[in-house]
């Protein structure tokens, strides 16, 4: 669509022109339906009282024309431009032959060079408008002292059959990485040395086909050095945080929104005036296993009744779409003024993300809220809503400013030059850019269409010639160095191949062959000389530095601890076990025993059920029947008591975090239990079960604490002990997967519960 207004092309004109196109052959039906797409485009916008950016220009020229002494005496300087939409062409034409303007156009374009072949078309264009026209002569006056001859041989040289070979000096230099963080790091080192050697951050230019593509790493890199970059990226309304909130507050109240939603809404900067409550309300759902936004919200307004959250009613309560939107935005209004509130500050750096946001989203809903009141059979429901908003791009970063290093692409560039210039990413397929097919009209078409009708469309497959002016542009913008960067693998390994435009660069500098600063994929730090950074250099130094363990934890000498811990007269297998693996650990989860956020996990829940489902079985198969053990004989009456105190218990636990998981986690242990049970009694084995949940050193009765060493005391519930005359079985369930419990391997993983149950029963029972 932007195409087609940029190249002020009205719908009956494209109509008109895709017939003569296609005839009445097998190519009108889809003639008509790409026609149809443009002519209900502009009717959509023109009924809802819309413009989109491209039509805006062209709807301002005719206005221009209408009224040309508008415009008044002001001259046009145009510069920084190599080519030149259908729109911008009738711009120039319109101010200078309409309006009376004086205009004047500075171009890029030498006869006879390879690197401007991509301007020659628009160079005529131009010329057959102009009254005059000028020829500047080259000039490398703006070259610094040291660099001028390289530099400017390069210039003259690039893309020319039987160039002059030169000397680069430290003019050009190339670097090869493997994978784009490491190239991204030699980079950042090369800015840095810049900086520090008094170059300013504005007169550096880190220039990427595509910026955005590499934000992600340039951002990770840029930052874990200091270096003050500017970058221009877009991201969706859903990844900022007045988005965020906005959206988080849709689903509460019109979709299928969780917890986690909700929790997105309050965290919304600004809405809050203390962020903590939220933290406080997600501990408590946490631990408590609210799964719903609704069931979180009534643990909000119990917790914070002077916060209602009714906003979530007047959005779920609208009768229809433009009332929804209405609301919303409402709300977005609310929720951008809530961190500013009787304040009113000049924003800056990331606040400005937020304005952008705040202006596409408010944007956003007014148009579909034009749209819709414009043809109420345009069908839009809340989820429509949701997603156009989400996908929404909103454009975040700094602006460039004189006291950043600007990331940038080769367009953002070519109107003004750099002290020096880094040019990364040089990967075939990357720069140049492979050719890109159109989906409605490949350019075989469009020359079709143009032959048929007269309408010509931009040609979109070729541009190797665009390509390599754009890469001209990238290496003639730099005063005294430039870096060009290519990778020689990709992030797995992977060969890739660098852009011919670094061997169309040294067939000019033939000695820069084999001299790259490399970086390769298995570099984790710099040599110590050449971090960039100090954190670096104490990774780099750490790394080459001799092997010292830590010093061992030491006793507990201050003498709270101690009484602390002399208070605990017994401890558990599993304490012990955990004191063995990790001191530390045993520490933090035994005696200091912070509150716990998170509720059992499901395995332990399940596993909690399962012993207490067991417990159950077997007493009660003992009191029916008499007998102790399970038995082909007697596993009917087993698996029927097993089933009836599952029914009993299991809405004591919860084993999943949803009621349709509830179900399936239940069934999915009363079949194990099963398994269990038929296992046991195709054993035969001669010991039965004699103790059932053994308890020793619990305060809720049992037995009493067993002494195992001098002052060590153990305490704990032994699941099962299965007797045979005066021998002892042990039985530990264990729900969950077990790795290995090998008696060789006691020792050596220090598995302690096994062997001190054994120890407590033979004390306890005197059974061996």
């Amino acid at each position: 669509m932007a195409e087609l207004e940029r190249s002020m092309v009205e719908p009956a004109r494209l109509t008109q022109a895709l017939r003569a196109w296609a005839g009445d052959g097998p190519r009108r039906a889809y003639a008509e339906e790409v026609a149809d797409l443009y002519r209900r485009y502009r009717a959509g916008l023109e009924a809802a009282g819309l413009m989109d950016e491209d039509l805006f220009a062209w709807r301002a020229l005719d206005a221009l024309r209408r009224d040309p002494a508008s415009w008044g005496v002001t001259p046009v300087f145009v510069y920084g431009f190599d080519d030149f939409t259908p729109v911008e062409l009738d711009a120039l034409e319109v101010l200078a032959r309409v309006a009376g303007a004086e205009v004047t156009v500075s171009l890029p374009y030498e006869p006879g060079r390879e690197a401007f072949r991509a301007t020659a078309r628009i160079r005529e264009e131009l010329s057959v408008l102009a009254d005059r026209v000028e020829h500047l002569e080259p000039s490398d006056d703006h070259y610094a002292k040291g660099s001028r001859d390289a530099l400017h041989a390069l210039e003259r040289g690039l893309f020319q059959p039987g160039a002059s070979e030169g000397e680069p000096g430290s003019a050009v230099r190339l670097h090869a990485a493997g994978g784009e963080r490491a190239e991204a790091e030699l980079c950042g080192a090369e800015v840095l040395r810049l900086l520090r050697g008094g170059t300013a951050p504005g007169e550096i230019a880190v220039v990427l086909r595509d910026p955005a593509a590499y934000a992600s790493t340039v951002e990770q890199v840029f930052g874990a050095y200091g270096i003050p970059y500017s970058i221009d990226r877009s991201v969706p309304l859903a990844h900022t945080s007045l988005g965020r909130g906005l959206l988080a507050l849709l689903r509460c109240a019109c979709l299928d929104g969780g917890v986690a939603d909700l929790l997105a809404y309050l965290r919304t900067p600004g809405l809050l005036t203390e962020p903590g409550l939220a933290d406080r309300l997600e501990a408590d759902v946490r631990r408590e296993g609210v799964a719903t936004a609704a069931g979180a919200r009534a643990v909000w307004e119990e917790q914070v009744p002077t916060f209602g959250l009714d906003v979530i009613d007047r959005l779920a309560d609208a009768t229809g779409v433009p009332e929804l939107l209405d609301v919303l935005g409402r709300c977005l209004d609310r929720l951008f003024g809530a961190p500013y509130r009787r304040s009113a500050p000049v924003l800056e750096g990331a606040e400005l993300d937020d304005a952008r946001a705040f202006r596409a989203a408010g944007e956003a809903i007014r148009e579909l809220r034009a749209v819709l009141s414009a043809d109420p059979r345009v069908r839009l429901d809340r989820r429509r809503v949701h997603d156009t908003l989400s996908t929404l791009p909103v454009r975040v970063g700094e602006s460039s400013q004189p006291d950043r290093v600007q990331v940038a692409s080769p367009q953002a560039v070519r109107a003004r030059r750099f002290e020096a210039v880094l040019v990364c990413g040089l990967q075939e397929g990357e720069f140049p850019r492979g050719s890109v097919s159109e989906v409605f009209l490949p350019d075989a078409d469009r020359r079709a269409i143009a032959t048929a009708s007269g309408l010509r469309l931009p040609m979109r497959e070729e541009r190797l010639e665009r390509e390599r002016y754009l890469f001209y542009v990238c290496a003639s913008r730099a005063e005294r160095e430039l870096v060009l960067s290519s990778r020689f693998c990709d992030e797995e390994g992977n060969p890739q191949a660098r852009s011919f435009f670094v061997d169309d660069v040294l067939a000019i500098f033939p000695s820069l062959k084999g001299g790259e600063r490399r970086r390769s994929l298995a570099e984790v730090t710099w040599e110590p000389a050449e971090a960039p950074t100090p954190a670096e250099w104490e990774r780099s130094v750490a790394l080459r530095g001799p092997r010292r363990l830590p010093a061992p934890v030491a006793s507990v000498t201050a003498p709270a601890a101690r009484e602390l811990l002399e208070r605990r007269d017994t401890v558990s297998a599993g304490a012990l076990e955990k004191y063995a693996g990790c001191p530390v650990r045993w520490l933090v989860e035994e005696v200091l025993r912070p509150a716990r956020i998170e509720p059992d996990s499901d395995s332990m829940v399940r596993g909690s059920l399962a012993h207490r489902v067991l417990e159950l079985t077997f007493r009660r198969l003992r009191e029916r029947t008499g007998q102790r053990a399970i038995s082909p004989g007697n596993l009917g009456q087993a698996e029927e008591i097993m089933r009836e105190a599952m029914e009993e218990e299991r809405d004591r636990y919860r084993v999943a975090a949803t009621d349709s998981r509830v179900q399936a986690a239940v069934r999915r242990l009363e079949h194990d239990l099963l398994v269990a049970l038929r296992h046991e009694s195709e054993q035969g084995a001669v010991f039965e079960p004699g103790h059932l949940e053994l308890r020793f050193g619990l305060e809720e009765g049992g037995y009493p604490a067993v002494e195992v060493a001098d002052g060590v005391r153990v305490r704990g519930m032994i699941d099962r002990v299965d007797v045979w005359g005066r021998y002892a079985l042990v039985r530990d369930y264990k729900s969950g997967r077990v790795e290995s419990y090998k008696e060789a391997s006691w020792v050596r993983e220090r598995r302690l519960q096994a062997p001190l149950y054994m120890l407590v029963v033979e004390e306890l029972l005197g059974l061996e």
